[in-house]
């Protein structure tokens, strides 16, 4: 799309629907400018774009936090690599057309995503067996159930941004076993050193990310011999630094 088709959008900020099927000349700058200028945008239509690439769903996802389930339900079978955190109207209809559409989905980043359930999950783990990435982070509504199956359907998991059950069946799990070199846990008052123990198993652990965890002690680290990190606050946009209350974690 030309220069002034871009800058059409961008004097169009209140689009909701967006249909580009079958708009061959739209690139990567065109949904960069949809990013930036259109947040109200909810649902487009991509379909037979050949010239756009990862950059475009990226810019789309950081920029449109509006996104709806009937964007990702058009996604095709291609799709490797895929980020749509802060996309809150998200709902388990979209895990379940990834599951469907999406079997070769290596990266998935959906953090902030609060309305994603078990049920999309459970799709997910069944069908999208090459998953190597995961950020979960702040999806309130998944449970140990998640993780049990993530662990048997997803053997080539190796980074996972989550109650000790959960952890001990993602510690019993192959891909624990042979991949998993970074485990991030945000906020889970109930992982305990018990949790942690049976970790023991992941020889290729490297790194442990505890946030709030005040249950976990330095002497369970200790036994791992991996590095812990306890990262610096972010300050939330728009407010005041959110207190994080972590007791005994630091760079060991």
């Amino acid at each position: 799309m030309a220069h002034s088709g871009r800058s059409k959008f961008e004097s169009c900020p209140n689009i909701e629907d967006l249909n580009l099927n079958k708009c061959k000349k739209i690139t990567d700058q065109t949904c960069q400018a949809l990013g930036r200028r259109c947040s109200k945008l909810q649902r487009i239509n991509v379909d037979s774009c050949p010239s756009i690439t990862d950059i475009s769903l990226k810019a789309l996802s950081d920029g449109c936090p509006a996104i709806t389930d009937e964007s990702i339900v058009r996604l095709g079978p291609k799709m490797r690599r895929l980020c749509l955190s802060g996309c809150a109207r998200l709902s388990d209809a979209s895990l379940l057309a990834l599951a469907a559409r999406c079997p070769d989905l290596q990266t998935l980043q959906l953090a902030q995503c609060a309305q994603l359930t078990d049920i999309g999950f459970q799709a997910l783990a069944r069908s999208c067996r090459l998953l190597e990435r995961m950020d979960l982070e702040e999806c309130v509504l998944i449970s140990d159930t998640t993780l049990v199956h993530l662990a048997m359907g997803c053997p080539r998991l190796e980074k996972l941004l989550i109650t000790d059950y959960g952890i001990r069946q993602l510690s019993l799990s192959p891909c624990a076993a042979e991949h998993l070199t970074v485990l991030g846990l945000d906020n889970c008052p109930l992982v305990t050193d018990g949790a942690l123990e049976h970790l023991t198993s992941c020889h290729n652990l490297q790194l442990i990310e505890l946030y709030d965890c005040q249950m976990v002690s330095r002497n369970a680290i200790r036994k791992l011999r991996v590095h812990a990190y306890f990262a610096p606050v972010t300050p939330p946009a728009g407010g005041a630094a959110r207190t994080r209350y972590c007791r005994c974690c630091n760079i060991l």
